[in-house]
């Protein structure tokens, strides 16, 4: 029933409907308000959607090939560290990717109503804002506008920019400046394209590909088609609001640092101020007093490294343990638990792009490297982020340093394929040393100089001491032990020791109560004296200043002659043994055999170099005010002279053991190049020295010395030390023809001798030599 009646009704409203329809006329129809025509217009089209819609640092989005910026009035003034680093690059050019390329200071600010500037901030001058020399400094140091950018629009409580310009320009700010176009060989941009940009709670990641006309003769795609493509990335890191308390570098502790001039009303002279990198590490207000107390406390945001998830598995944990080894330096500085190291968590809202995480990456790279870089606040030194760059290679660096250093002590590395704790442990040193550069550690190149020769011998010693007393040298491996010294790893490996501990203690300690960084620096001075008084807690940077014998890379022990005699005992034991150790079925070239007699030879050549630099050497010891002594005195004349005897021992008298070998013309076509090679190498440096020499050995009596050992008569000759003779020739001519006013006299003289002894000789090779130096000077 129910059904009948709806059905009744449908019909009845449908026709009613119909008949009114009907009775409309078209006159009718176009008596319709205007509001009723409006109302009836089709709905407008919905904006388009960016392709791209990040926020974070910046809010980024991307509309068709165009990118913009969303710039927050809160962000309009502050300071932004911008780093930009190689993404690729191409082969031949002696750049890699993750090396950084430029860095800059900037900032954003409204320098009209529809414009926003970005400005690199100069940190060359600063001034308090209270004194009145403040206007001076900033009138006097305006800071560049990298770019201009036309405000699209206001967008909540920021301002939208257009950034295509920004990065596909051809900007030295934030790209190639002039000095690194050149090294390039780059002339002008052709092209650019934004490959992506990400944008992160503290930081901007912008990806780009440039294309440059390239004149290089190294790189191949520029040779082959005069062009080379090099992909960037620039990060925009936002700097803290409140800065970190700044700790003054003391140059006996070597960290890196960032420095400016000061000006001040009350000064009589501009200072110089510089600052040490280092992470903001610091006790939760709660453990302030138990810190005090002597206690171990953790700090309130600890240091953690992230193994990036690419690594090979076997080799994360030796990664991990590389940093965490740390822990115990962190531990003298008062923090435990203050640095950490963990695996990349499976979480898709994090990125290792982003700068709130600092990362191990591993690259799958045929360079035998690692680095350890940091980003740090200019203003203080504060280490922001850092992204150590671990080469896949870097593995045949170490296992050719060990088989060369160790395998006369160490059964383990006498073959081409280590076992796999090995290779780990060698892994886990190296990541030790490239974390230590992220903690703001400097090499220290004469740490092991500290370490008395005989003890690098003594099994007990060595072990509980190490071979050197810093990871941040570059000792390797102890080439000192002999076989019949029985020492272990523990003896042979470097390890965090005790010139680390004390580094981290004077980085990382909290001078609490200090106000500002001159009361830090007087209350961390105690420490600094006490310190001086243990010879193992040296700085020697080798980097700075290398014109003293101790701060050498690569060299063992307080005596250099005494330490490469043993080197090169054991060298002598291993070159042998080649052929075997280096024997893979897959080597069918003999290629694993002439790589590693290189490294002997290398090595060779590396001891050698060692004893030389003590010729003309110059002793550097750093001195206060108020300590007496000199900073400089000369290193003795019995040293210099030790240092020529062992070159006429192990060089002048041909060292016929890197050639007399069973296979000798498995690896060269003419082995007495093998040892020839070597010999004249030597003898260029020897005649390089002559520029160091002092008052304890002067240039005349060094070159007198010099001639009488590599050429003492004419009587007779052989290949090898006809070699050495044109090799000290041509060296000397060199020298002279440098126009070095203080070596000039002294080696125009030895080369009037030469001329004199070498002219009543009829052999054809002191001939050619006397024509050469009448050549090279016009005798009266």
């Amino acid at each position: 029933m129910s059904n009948i009646i709806s059905k009744g009704i449908s019909r009845v409203v449908i026709l009613t409907l119909a008949a009114g329809l009907l009775s409309a006329s078209p006159a009718m129809a176009r008596k319709k308000s205007k509001k009723q025509q409006k109302t009836e217009q089709p709905a407008p089209k919905p904006a388009p959607k960016p392709s791209v819609d990040r926020n974070g640092l910046f809010h980024v989005t991307k509309m068709k090939t165009d990118w913009f910026f969303v710039i927050p009035d809160s962000m309009l003034g502050r300071d932004m560290l911008t780093t930009t680093r190689f993404t690729s690059t191409p082969s031949g050019s002696g750049k890699y990717g993750g090396e950084q390329l430029n860095e800059q200071t900037v900032y954003f600010e409204m320098v009209a109503d529809s414009t926003i500037a970005m400005r690199a901030r100069m940190l060359v001058d600063y001034a308090d804002s209270t004194d009145q020399i403040s206007r001076a400094v900033t009138i006097s140091n305006e800071n560049p506008i990298i770019s201009l950018f036309k405000i699209e629009k206001k967008e909540g409580n920021g301002y939208k920019i257009k950034v295509n310009g920004l990065f596909n320009e051809d900007n030295a700010a934030l790209g190639f400046g002039q000095y690194s176009k050149k090294a390039f060989s780059l002339t002008n941009q052709t092209s650019s394209y934004i490959e992506d940009i990400k944008s992160f709670p503290t930081n901007t990641e912008v990806r780009i590909v440039k294309t440059f006309n390239s004149n290089s003769t190294d790189m191949a795609a520029a040779r082959s088609t005069g062009k080379v493509t090099i992909g960037l990335n620039i990060s925009f890191i936002l700097l803290p609001e409140v800065p970190m308390l700044p700790r003054k570098f003391d140059p006996r502790v070597g960290y890196f640092n960032e420095r400016y001039n000061t000006f001040g009303d009350d000064q009589q002279r501009v200072d110089r101020v510089i600052y040490a990198a280092r992470w903001r590490l610091e006790p939760k207000p709660e453990d302030v007093e138990k810190m005090k107390a002597g206690e171990l406390v953790e700090p309130i945001k600890p240091i953690v490294y992230y193994i990036d998830p690419a690594t090979p598995k076997q080799w994360r944990k030796y990664l991990i343990q590389g940093v965490n080894d740390w822990q115990v330096a962190f531990e003298k500085a008062g923090f435990k638990n203050a640095i950490r190291a963990e695996e990349w968590p499976e979480d898709s809202t994090m990125s290792m792009e982003d700068a709130r995480y600092s990362v191990i990456r591993y690259l799958a790279s045929n360079i035998p490297n690692a680095y350890g870089p940091h980003v740090s606040d200019p203003r203080t030194g504060e280490i922001l982020e850092s992204h150590i760059g671990w080469y896949h290679n870097v593995m045949s660096l170490v296992h050719d340093w060990y088989m060369v250093q160790a395998s006369s002590i160490d059964e383990a590395a006498r073959k081409m394929h280590f076992d796999e704790e090995l290779m780990g442990q060698l892994i886990r040193f190296v990541s030790s040393h490239e974390v230590g550069h992220t903690l703001g550690l400097r090499h220290n190149f004469g740490s092991s100089s500290t370490v008395p020769v005989d003890s690098l011998r003594n099994k007990a010693w060595v072990e509980a001491h190490g071979h050197t007393p810093s990871i941040m040298d570059y000792a390797r491996f102890n080439y000192v032990a002999q076989p019949e010294d029985g020492i272990s790893h523990e003896g042979i490996f470097p390890r965090i020791n005790d010139y680390d501990k004390w580094a981290i203690e004077w980085g990382y300690r909290p001078m609490l109560g200090a106000k500002d960084a001159d009361e830090d620096h007087k209350m961390l001075e105690p420490l600094v004296k006490e310190s001086q008084k243990n010879p193992r807690l040296w700085w020697g940077d080798g980097e700075g200043y290398r014109n003293d014998p101790r701060r050498q890379t690569e060299d063992l022990g307080d005596d250099a002659v005494k330490a490469s005699e043993y080197g090169i005992k054991n060298l002598k034991r291993q070159i042998v043994q080649l052929p075997e150790w280096t024997m893979e079925e897959k080597d069918i070239y003999n290629e694993n055999l002439s790589t590693m007699y290189g490294q002997i030879r290398s090595q060779f050549l590396r001891y050698c170099g060692h004893v030389m630099n003590n010729i003309g050497g110059m002793l550097m010891n750093f001195k206060t005010n108020t300590e007496a002594g000199d900073v400089y005195t000369p290193q003795p004349k019995a040293k210099q002279l030790a240092a020529l005897d062992f070159i006429k021992r192990n060089i002048i008298n041909e060292p016929t053991w890197l050639s007399n070998l069973s296979y000798a013309r498995r690896i060269s076509s003419d082995p007495a190049q093998l040892t020839i090679s070597v010999g004249k190498n030597v003898v260029s440096y020897l005649v390089n020295r002559v520029s160091a020499l002092n008052e304890l050995y002067d240039e005349e009596a060094y070159l007198n010395d010099l001639t009488k050992m590599i050429m003492p008569n004419t009587a007779k000759t052989d290949r090898y030390h006809e070699a050495l003779h044109q090799a000290y020739v041509d060296a000397l001519i060199n020298e002279f023809k440098s126009n070095n006013s203080d070596t000039r006299a002294a080696v125009l003289s030895t080369l009037k001798q030469i001329k004199a002894k070498t002219a009543a000789s009829t052999l054809a090779h002191y001939q050619n030599l006397n024509d050469l130096i009448s050549r090279a000077i016009v005798i009266k």
